[in-house]
C-alpha cells in the first residue's frame, strides 16, 4: 500500500513539474528562459542558452541578466547559436528582443557589423530556401532598444538557426535580452 502511494505521489509530482515547465515554455513563446534570468545549475550561464566559443559573458545590471557578445580580436566572428523548433503549420513568427550595442567599430566591409543572422532547416536538417531579414546595427545604440520583426516561415521549415553576432568587426559589444519567438495565429 505504501509503495502504491509513493508511486502515485511521484507520478503526481512528475506531472505537476511537466505542467510547470510547459507553462514556462508557453510563456516564453518557442524558447525557454527568454529572459535569461534562470541559472538553476549555477554554472554562471543562463539555462537553455548555449555558451559562445569565445567572447561571451552573462552579465547583470540592476537585477536584470543578459548575454553580452564581445569582440576580443578584430576581424573575427563572435556568435551566439541557438536552434528554434517551429511547430508544423506555423506560417509566421514574431521575434522580439532587447539589444544594446556599444564601442562598435565596423570591420573592413560595411556589412561587418552587429547583426542577427538566421537560416531555415527542415525536420531532416537540410537547408530550406528563404532567409529571414537580418536585423543589423552599424553604430552604437543609445542604451537598450526594444526591437521586433515578423518572420515568414517558408514551406517545410521546422528549425530556425538563430545567430546573433559581432560579424568581423574591429571592436564592439552586443548585449541581448528578452529574446522571444512567438507563433502568430493562423488566419
Amino acid at each position: 500500500m505504501r509503495l502504491r502511494n509513493h508511486f502515485a505521489r511521484t507520478a503526481c509530482a512528475s506531472t505537476f513539474a511537466a505542467l510547470v515547465l510547459s507553462a514556462s515554455a508557453i510563456a516564453d513563446g518557442l524558447i525557454t528562459n527568454s529572459s535569461m534570468e534562470a541559472d538553476t545549475n549555477l554554472d554562471q550561464w543562463p539555462d537553455a542558452w548555449p555558451k559562445l566559443k569565445a567572447g561571451g559573458s552573462w552579465n547583470e545590471e540592476g537585477g536584470n541578466h543578459f548575454i553580452r557578445i564581445t569582440s576580443e580580436t578584430a576581424g573575427e566572428i563572435y556568435m551566439l547559436y541557438r536552434e528554434i523548433n517551429v511547430p508544423e503549420g506555423v506560417k509566421e513568427l514574431t521575434l522580439t528582443w532587447k539589444q544594446r550595442v556599444s564601442n562598435l567599430e565596423v570591420g573592413e566591409q560595411k556589412w561587418f557589423d552587429a547583426r542577427i543572422m538566421m537560416e531555415w532547416m527542415d525536420a531532416g536538417r537540410s537547408k530550406v530556401a528563404g532567409k529571414p531579414t537580418e536585423p543589423k546595427c552599424s553604430k552604437d545604440t543609445e542604451g537598450w532598444e526594444e526591437k521586433s520583426l515578423i518572420i515568414a516561415v517558408p514551406d517545410g521549415a521546422r528549425i530556425l538557426k538563430f545567430m546573433p553576432s559581432l560579424f568581423r568587426v574591429k571592436s564592439g559589444k552586443f548585449d541581448l535580452d528578452d529574446i522571444q519567438f512567438t507563433p502568430m495565429a493562423p488566419p
